[in-house]
């Protein structure tokens, strides 16, 4: 079985969404851990982009916001919030006042299925290159998180990315892939 990760494309290629109170970044509101958040109010967010012109860069259906985390557009909401609600929580944002709400992704279902004795380690013993446990991954489709990564990985798994690829290709969503690891920098 293999085990891929839910990512946005790069960073490079569209703008980045960006919390626009600072009290919600000091205060950790989108911090990853795995835990279902219960929000009273929708945090105002905006999009990151540079200040030149030639250089600007569309917002994608699916958004970098911080690591181990998604925001999706409406339109990525219709296409796979009924998958993606069966594994996390899509928390409604308000981007730029505007009006327009996006959604951050909040996967909740923690599933320990990496082998951090098998798997390569950064010098402070973070695991940079997973090892999963065959017998501990999910078989049934599910989108996932493992405690010893959480903070910066979603994973996905097979029976998973067969559901979720072609909603991203009927609804030709931008800003997301489900690929192969890489190891994590450390």
């Amino acid at each position: 079985m293999t085990v891929w990760e839910v990512r946005y494309t790069s960073v490079n290629d569209y703008a980045m969404v960006v919390s626009l109170d600072d009290h919600d970044s000091l205060t950790g509101r989108f911090r990853i851990d795995g835990t279902p958040k219960n929000w009273t109010d929708r945090p105002l967010v905006g999009f990151a982009d540079s200040t030149r012109r030639k250089n600007k860069r569309p917002p994608a259906d699916i958004s970098a916001m911080v690591p181990g985390a998604l925001v999706l557009s409406e339109r990525a909401k219709d296409a796979m919030g009924p998958f993606l609600s069966q594994f996390g929580q899509l928390l409604e944002l308000d981007c730029d006042g505007t009006g327009e709400i996006r959604y951050f992704y909040n996967v909740t279902n923690v599933v320990p299925c990496v082998d951090v004795e098998r798997s390569q380690k950064t010098q402070l013993g973070d695991v940079k290159m997973e090892s999963f446990d065959d017998a501990l991954v999910p078989k049934e489709a599910a989108i996932f998180k493992d405690p010893s990564t959480l903070k910066v990985r979603i994973y996905i798994n097979d029976a998973g990315k067969a559901i979720i690829d072609p909603l991203i290709a009927s609804a030709k969503l931008t800003g997301i892939e489900c690929g192969s690891l890489v190891p994590l920098r450390g």
